[in-house]
């Protein structure tokens, strides 16, 4: 099978990680803070050890600004539900995903927020000047996707979050499909708030992802309450972090396997990686845009993007598509909404979406060669109707 579904979770995983989850399930671990034996230890260790190298990864000066949580759609809630108060204006783009969209939806259906839509051009483009203009005394924060999971438009999150910080406001920066794809700089991101994946471009397996805090916040309301293995007489949440914020027992091995993509992704080099990534999708690009019927979402290769292309194909509903290349060719890819309607209004392909492709760096140029070759047969089909 040919896997071209990276935006939603990658695939394969590096060797070092399938190396690290066996030695795991083999050699034996605990949980962390969960007693003071050795297989405790170690889960304490793999815990503290992934945490550490994603700090120096997103260049945050303070480890403990780190919280490790089970996906991204949980840090969100952590960030939103934690950080904003009553009457609160928030500004988000028209291309943000639902895991941003419904819980906002869903203080400002409870009348406890104020929520604009800022929208985007028919590229996913994002105007900083427009976000700057919307911006007053309420706004507490301004929400931004790095990069669309629909067109993989790449957003000026610095110039947003410069001009956020003037007007007094906070940024919070989705990296959901950016994190180990494009260089992030904590220090210099002009970002208060980040959150990132574990199992897309950091190789880590699904049930991990993040928050990072910035510096300007010093309180933070739980998302989730309940044992932490610290301060165990305390009948009330700590309010040390991070542990303030990672209640539960911690799933140890998907930190570890994060941990490892983490380091797998700095020893290849992030530069080197992108590099090879959107070779694959310009080839992808130029291979469909000769094709007959075929439109192109998103920008063009050599501008701003991340690897995904959103396309459709004249006369073919999108799920159509996506079967025909997965029981006919082998083809794996995502269809539908992308569980980002709001993107999709802008784009102008509500209510069926598009098919999505999105290589990586296991991606071989034969799989390109195939991928379109396929699609370029479905384009050269005489429809019946």
């Amino acid at each position: 099978m040919l896997y071209l579904d990276n935006a939603s979770t990658t695939w394969p995983k590096p060797k070092r990680v399938r190396a690290a989850i066996r030695d795991w399930l083999d050699n034996g671990g605990g949980s962390p803070g969960r007693g003071g034996h050795a297989f405790a230890q170690r889960a304490g260790n793999v815990v503290s050890n992934t945490r550490r190298a994603l700090a120096r990864f997103f260049n945050v000066p303070s480890e403990n600004r780190v919280i490790l949580c089970p996906s991204a759609t949980d840090a969100l809630n952590l960030a939103f539900k934690g950080f904003l108060n009553e009457d609160d204006h928030v500004l988000i783009s028209a291309m943000e995903h639902n895991s941003v969209v419904r819980p906002l939806r869903g203080l400002a259906r409870d009348r406890r927020i104020n929520l604009e839509v800022v929208p985007c051009d028919t590229e996913g483009r994002l105007d900083p000047d427009d976000v700057c203009h919307r911006i007053n005394d309420q706004t507490r924060l301004v929400v931004v996707s790095h990069a669309s999971n629909v067109t993989g438009t790449v957003q000026p999150v610095e110039i947003i979050g410069e001009q956020v910080r003037a007007r007094g406001a906070f940024l919070l920066v989705d990296a959901a499909q950016t994190a180990g794809l494009l260089p992030i700089n904590f220090q210099t991101f002009n970002a208060d708030l980040l959150v990132f994946s574990g199992h897309k471009g950091l190789f880590g397996l699904q049930g991990t992802g993040g928050l990072i805090i910035g510096d300007r916040i010093s309180a933070l309301r739980p998302w989730r309450e309940g044992g932490t293995g610290f301060n165990s007489l305390a009948e009330e949440q700590p309010l040390v972090w991070p542990e303030a914020f990672e209640a539960g027992t911690p799933n140890v091995p998907g930190i570890l396997s994060l941990g490892e993509g983490v380091a797998f992704v700095a020893e290849a080099g992030l530069s080197a990686l992108r590099q090879q990534e959107m070779e694959r999708f310009a080839r992808l690009w130029e291979g469909l845009q000769e094709l007959d019927g075929i439109t192109l979402y998103g920008p063009p290769p050599g501008e701003g993007r991340v690897p995904i292309l959103s396309f459709n194909l004249k006369g073919w509903e999108p799920e159509d598509v996506g079967n025909i290349l997965n029981h006919n060719h082998g083809v794996q890819v995502r269809t539908g909404l992308h569980c980002a309607p709001l993107a999709h209004r802008s784009l102008g392909t509500v209510p069926m979406g598009t098919i999505r492709l999105s290589p990586n760096h296991f991606t071989t140029a034969t799989e390109i060669r195939q991928t379109v070759a396929a699609i370029r047969s479905m384009a050269e089909t005489v429809l019946p109707w």
